[in-house]
This record gives C-alpha cells, structure tokens and sequence, in this order.
C-alpha cells in the first residue's frame, strides 16, 4: 500500500508541474513508456533475474540541458523452480541435494507453518499441505531526480541522471508472502535517439540500483537472508514523446 502511494504522488506531481497551469504548460517535457529488465541476485529465488517488466517515466525540462525526471517500474519473475527440481510438495531437509541446504538455518517451532523462507531450503517454501509450489518474485519502484542531458534538440542525446526513491520487494510462496519497502537511489544513464517525428524518440538505459535493505527485523528478515543493502540493475527501452512547449 505504501509504494502504491508513493507511485501515484510521483504522477500526480509530474502531471501537475506538466499540465496544471498556463505557466507549466509552455515548459517543455516528456512521458515515455517501454519494457525494463531487472537483475537482482538478492531477492529472486532461484533466478537471477526478473524477466518481465514494465516502466513509465516523465521529466519536467528546466534548461536544454537539465531537467527533473520521474520514473516508476515494475518487474516480475513467476514459476520459479525450486531447488533440485521439486516442484509439487515440501520436501525433508535429509532428501535435499547438498547445494540446497547452503546457508540454511533450521527453521524452529516458534516460526509459522511455512517459517521464515530464507531458513529453509527452496524445495521447503512451499507447505505440504498446499498442492504446488508456486513461487514469484516481484520488485517495483518510484524514483525521482535531476537528468543531465547532452546534445542539441532534434539529434541523439545522451544523458546521465540520479534518483532517489523507494524499492517495494515481495516474494510470494502459494498465498504467502514476504515483502519489505525500503528507500534507494538509482543513477543511470542513456540515449535518446530521434524519429522522423519530432516529437518521438526511441530511449535506451541502464540503471544501478541501492537498495537501502538495512538490518533483518520481523517483517522483512524472510525476504533478504544477510540484511544488508544490496544491488538491482536495470536495463530498460522505450519510446519518449515530448509535450509542453
């Protein structure tokens, strides 16, 4: 609920500084929309990466060179493989191939029926008593920051910017899940390259995520075994209309 708030201020406020008032409207902007790739070893179980993805992005031009940009994205991973290939039921640690059990923490009593799942081997997320072992992994974010933009409009411009915002991680066992919402900044660069519209250009980027994780707690120790910050990488493309005047 709090990353959806989040989001939505940060449209709302791009929309507004945009569009609201005569003044704002003679400032030139953009809006884009395309796909977005995300690595993320941290999160991601038994994958590396989440393959599908989403992203929106807008920018308010201060100068030809400097502008404040707003960019929100989503990214997913579904049917994660457990662990040596179960898939349908929790298995006991002592039928668990060894590459399994690294790492893990034997789950205690006190815990709940599907214990924390960074305690337990990947073939024992799921609880026997569901019948399949669907794991996902999701990952979505709100940031905003200055853009510096290089090259003369109406050509190929690349540009580098810094974000700051929040990171809303979950990963969800059959109707379980384990989320946490953390702040992070984002710097990142890319290149905007013209159409035969004026108004349209092709962008290509990639961003390095901080994701400010912080220590283990109760809500979130599940999710992100060390507890400590980690790394996201994004790899995005789309297309960016220009608005405004």
């Amino acid at each position: 609920m709090r990353i959806r708030l989040v989001v939505l201020g940060l449209i709302l406020m791009a929309f507004s500084l945009t569009l609201a008032s005569p003044a704002a409207a003679q400032a030139r902007g953009s809006w884009g929309v395309g796909y977005s790739f995300l690595g993320n070893n941290d999160i991601a179980v038994n994958s590396s990466s989440l393959p599908v993805g989403w992203v929106g992005n807008g920018a308010i031009e201060l100068s030809d060179n400097l502008s404040i940009a707003f960019d929100v994205s989503g990214n997913y991973k579904g049917g994660a493989e457990v662990c040596g290939g179960v898939e349908s039921r929790g298995v006991s640690t002592a039928l668990q191939p060894a590459p399994c059990l690294v790492g893990v923490i034997p789950a205690t009593a006190a815990d709940e029926f599907q214990g924390f799942s960074n305690m337990r081997a990947e073939a024992q997320f799921c609880s026997p008593t569901l019948s399949t072992c669907d794991v996902k992994a999701v990952s979505i974010g709100g940031f905003v920051g200055p853009r510096f933009v290089l090259g003369s409009r109406g050509g190929v411009r690349p540009f580098v910017h810094i974000m700051g915002g929040v990171v809303r991680s979950v990963r969800k066992i059959g109707f379980y899940s384990h989320t946490s919402t953390n702040f992070a900044f984002m710097p990142g660069a890319g290149v905007d390259v013209p159409t035969s519209n004026d108004n349209i250009s092709f962008r290509i980027q990639a961003d390095m995520r901080r994701v400010l994780f912080g220590p283990d707690d109760s809500s979130s120790a599940s999710l992100h075994t060390g507890g400590e910050d980690y790394n996201e990488i994004r790899v995005a493309f789309g297309i960016v209309i220009g608005v405004g005047g």
